[in-house]
């Protein structure tokens, strides 16, 4: 007798939880992806989000406000005062 697999196309996105401090997950979540022990479908998936649809929407607000000639905010620098630093032990702040 052969078994049929099935091929199972749909993900389960929770509802996410935020951080009890958003400044200092912010940074750990930049430093994460940054040096690549993370992804963004991970860290999206943490927020319950789908990670494609997301980056498709900031491409629609991306190219909308290029039509409408707005220029979007430029990020600031990170404070070096703020940002999270990873060691052996795990995240700290520095």
């Amino acid at each position: 007798m052969r078994m049929l697999s099935a091929d199972w196309s749909h993900q389960w996105f929770w509802d996410g939880h935020e951080h009890v401090d958003p400044l200092k997950e912010a940074n750990a979540q930049a430093t994460r992806l940054s040096n690549h022990t993370t992804t963004l479908a991970e860290e999206y998936a943490k927020r319950g989000r789908d990670w494609e649809m997301e980056l498709r929407q900031r491409a629609k607000e991306a190219a909308l406000m290029n039509e409408l000639g707005l220029v979007p905010a430029e990020t600031p620098a990170p404070n070096p005062d703020q940002v999270a630093v990873i060691d052996e032990a795990g995240v700290t702040d520095e």
